[in-house]
């Protein structure tokens, strides 16, 4: 609990938050793009047997014998994991812990939940595209990274890390070189004990806490309630 308080002190006397988030968030939000689930086998059952694809991945990157099979992947995608969404209890949180503040969210998750649950849209960059662009990248927000870093150099930025795999070259890196570079920051991380990892370099001035993000947020936004 003592870190969850430490996590609260630094938001709440923050200027502003960067969020990164990966696929860690989709998971404690109940959908998982690796898992060949009941989800996944009640949703795409029969691209399983046809296919042999076992899970969301797969079925976005299967080289399908045409691009009719493909188009109706996507389209039963864009189906349940989109049109049929309902803000889940994770981004309540979320939105409640950051709210005040000024934010801007990288992430690579491709199924739109932060701007469906809230968040500006123009502060939401998802680097690999969406799942309605069939992962493309056309929506480049690099310049509105580039202002809101700029904007609060030199200041009190946390930089919140949800769900982002230790090794992770495309998000996590970035961030953590962020942190090393600006003398204000504090480095948040939640993930499972097995991927949180923070450097040497950072540790004075970063907080890991280990466990299911779903309890870590809500725990943390009973905290601004």
């Amino acid at each position: 609990m003592t870190e969850i308080v430490n996590v609260y002190n630094s938001i709440k006397e923050a200027d502003a938050i960067l969020i990164g988030a990966s696929n860690g968030l989709s998971i404690a939000e109940g959908y998982h793009i690796f898992a060949n689930n009941e989800m996944f086998r009640k949703q795409f059952g029969d691209f399983q047997q046809r296919f042999g694809i076992k899970n969301v991945v797969e079925g976005c990157f299967h080289r399908y014998p045409n691009s009719t099979d493909r188009e109706e992947f996507f389209k039963r995608l864009i189906q349940y994991w989109i049109n049929d969404y309902t803000p889940s209890q994770v981004m309540k949180d979320l939105l409640n812990i950051i709210e005040g503040k000024d934010y801007f969210v990288i992430t690579s998750n491709g199924d739109t939940h932060l701007e469906l649950s809230g968040f500006d849209a123009n502060r939401v960059f998802e680097i690999e595209g969406t799942f309605k662009t069939g992962f493309q990248s056309i929506d480049d927000k690099s310049e509105k990274l580039h202002k809101f870093l700029t904007q609060y150099r030199n200041q009190k930025l946390v930089i919140l890390e949800l769900g982002i795999g230790r090794y992770n070259q495309l998000i996590k890196r970035p961030l953590m070189e962020l942190a090393i570079q600006e003398p204000h920051s504090t480095y948040i991380t939640f993930n499972l004990k097995s991927e949180l990892y923070i450097p040497e370099e950072i540790k004075n001035k970063s907080i890991g806490v280990s466990g299911d993000i779903a309890q870590t947020l809500h725990q943390l936004s009973c905290l601004f309630t």
